[in-house]
This record gives C-alpha cells, sequence and structure tokens, in this order.
C-alpha cells in the first residue's frame, strides 16, 4: 500500500452541457458511474477522494478559493467544442501549479488532432491507412479520387467514433463528408478502409519507463471481429474485448509502434492505441488515446485483466508515477 493521498476526480458527463445520454452526436464524454467506479477504486485502496468536476467548476473552485485540499487530480474530463478542449483543465492546473495525472495539455491536442498524430505516426515508419483532410465539399469530390474505396470517414478532432462513417459509393461519400462538415463543424479524416480485425494496446508510464500493460481484441459480443467500432457500438456496448490471439510478430509491431508513438508524442502516466490488422497480417496504426476510458469493460481495463495487473493498483500506480515527476520537476 503506497502513502495515502488526497485525490481530487475532474471529470465531465453529457450533463454538464445539457446533452441527454441518448445525444450521439456528443459521445466523447464520462458517465457518473465510471466516475464513481473509479472514486470507488481510490477508497478502496485508502485514499480520500474529492468529486470536483468538469472545467468550469474547477475554474469557479479556484477563484472563490473553495478548491479542495487535493495532492493530486486525476483528470479525465474530455471539453467539448474546441480542438484544445481535452487541454482545459491540464491547462489551469499546471498554472496553478496543482500536481495531476494523465498528459498535459499539448499532448492531449496533439493526439487529439487524428490527422497530425497519422503524420507524426508516418515520420516514425509506423505504418497507417491511406489518409486526407477533407475541408469543404470540393474536397470531398478529390479525395474520392486519391484514396482507395471503401472508405471511413471520421471527425478530425473527435473522439468515442463519434460521427464514423463507412462509405463505398462515390456519391454518398461526398453527401456523408458534408453532412459530418455541416454537423461538427471541424474538418473530417477520410481514410481508406482496412478489412480485418481491431486491437487496443495498453501502456503506462512515460518517457523511457514506458511499459506494456496488454494487447487485447475488440469483437463481437458473438465472438466476430469487427466491422467499424461506431458510437452506437460503443453506446449500446454490442462489442466487447478478448485476450489477443494475434501472433507474435503482430503483437510485437503493434507494441513497439505505440511506444514509440507514445514517447515520441511526450504522452504520460497511460495510455492506449488502436490498431487495425489485415487478412493479410499486416498492422495499420489508427489512433492513440492518452485519455482513454477506465471502465470495466473498456480496451484499457481488459488489458490489465488479461494480464494479471489488478485496476485498481495500476490506477495507484498513476497518481504515484504523475506525483513523482510533479515533485521533481519543482525541485
Amino acid at each position: 500500500m503506497y502513502k495515502r493521498l488526497r485525490v481530487g476526480i475532474t471529470y465531465d458527463v453529457k450533463e454538464d452541457y445539457g446533452f441527454f445520454a441518448s445525444d450521439w452526436k456528443h459521445t466523447d464524454f464520462t458517465t457518473l458511474a465510471e466516475v464513481n467506479y473509479i472514486k470507488d477504486i481510490f477508497e478502496s485502496r485508502g485514499h480520500s477522494v474529492y468529486l470536483i468536476g468538469n472545467y468550469e467548476k474547477l475554474y469557479k473552485s479556484l477563484i472563490d478559493l473553495s478548491f479542495p485540499p487535493v495532492d493530486i487530480i486525476f483528470n479525465i474530463a474530455e471539453g467539448i467544442n474546441s480542438r484544445n478542449r481535452e487541454g482545459w483543465i491540464p491547462s489551469l492546473l499546471e498554472m496553478n501549479n496543482i500536481p495531476y495525472a494523465g498528459s498535459d495539455a499539448y499532448g492531449l491536442s496533439l493526439s487529439l488532432n487524428k490527422a497530425h498524430t497519422k503524420i507524426i505516426a508516418r515520420y516514425l515508419g509506423i505504418r497507417t491507412p491511406e489518409f486526407c483532410l477533407i475541408n469543404c465539399e470540393r474536397d470531398a469530390f478529390v479525395a474520392t479520387r486519391h484514396i482507395e474505396s471503401p472508405w471511413i470517414l471520421k471527425p478530425n478532432y473527435e473522439g468515442s467514433s463519434s460521427g464514423v462513417a463507412y462509405v463505398t459509393d462515390a456519391a454518398e461519400f461526398v453527401v456523408q463528408a458534408k453532412h459530418l462538415l455541416d454537423h461538427f463543424k471541424q474538418p473530417i479524416l477520410c481514410e481508406s478502409y482496412i478489412e480485418g480485425r481491431e486491437a487496443n494496446v495498453a501502456v503506462l508510464y512515460d518517457g523511457p519507463n514506458t511499459e506494456l500493460i496488454g494487447v487485447v481484441e475488440v469483437v463481437r459480443r458473438s465472438g466476430e471481429p469487427i466491422h467499424i467500432f461506431g458510437a452506437q457500438d460503443k453506446q449500446l456496448h454490442t462489442c466487447t474485448k478478448v485476450n489477443t490471439s494475434f501472433s507474435n510478430e503482430v503483437n510485437t509491431e503493434m507494441v513497439d509502434s505505440i511506444i514509440k508513438l507514445y514517447k515520441y508524442m511526450g504522452c504520460l502516466d497511460y495510455g492506449r492505441g488502436d490498431f487495425r490488422v489485415s487478412s493479410t497480417g499486416k498492422v495499420y496504426f489508427l489512433e492513440i488515446n492518452p485519455l482513454p476510458s477506465l471502465d470495466e469493460e473498456s480496451g484499457f481495463a481488459k488489458c490489465c485483466t488479461f494480464n494479471n495487473r489488478k485496476i485498481d493498483i495500476v490506477l495507484e500506480q498513476i497518481i504515484f508515477n504523475a506525483l513523482s515527476r510533479h515533485k521533481k520537476a519543482y525541485q
């Protein structure tokens, strides 16, 4: 057992912004059930927990001096309507010299930009599907001539598979791209679709201490590989994660790729990488998420479960790793 700490949790839920739980336009939020799950874990380890809430509540508590006497913040807040939204709370905490667990504002904003992350992946020699950005309707016509079909379309700055669409027809592609541009008010990423299987890779710590937690495959509850992992699948829990049956070569490539990218981007404390593995065994990097979901069915938690890592101990290791880094920075 580590030293007992006072842990604050920053988070946001749909209800903070006037959305209903069934609203699938904005799916990149946590739930009160997940917040209480994390709270219970820290309390089971002997720590005191303060539920702080979203950036508005954090900012108000700093202004009116009601901010609780915490030793560290565990941040799982996503923000809204900005490509910098995940960096709001880390920025406030840094400006006020408050220790927090998880990646900093720059790392979160950079990783949220799917196109920029893929450019970095290519620079590092990591295979990723062919892609381009669509900023207007004309770009959509150009994309169909330069990116091989079928296509995946997704908003460039969203998470949790918000707005993901699979398209096979060029005319439909243009219609769908325009719809997403109008709906999400941001560039749309176009990728070549990779037929195959999907995997999550979870990592822990940061810098030279970065280590693998494990790899899981994302499948339908029937056990079949998933076609695409959409927002409704995540909302309705139509998929699950299972222990990987990929070859050693495939596992090694995924692990090496995500650790290389995670370290290069300066991600901190914990994260998850998402991959597609083609029917011929080629590995394609999709996204990196340094602010992954932590609920019991999440890819991160399942990586822990299938590799004999207790999630309560892992979360405790995360906050002590972050606290140690913060103390070294201000020595």
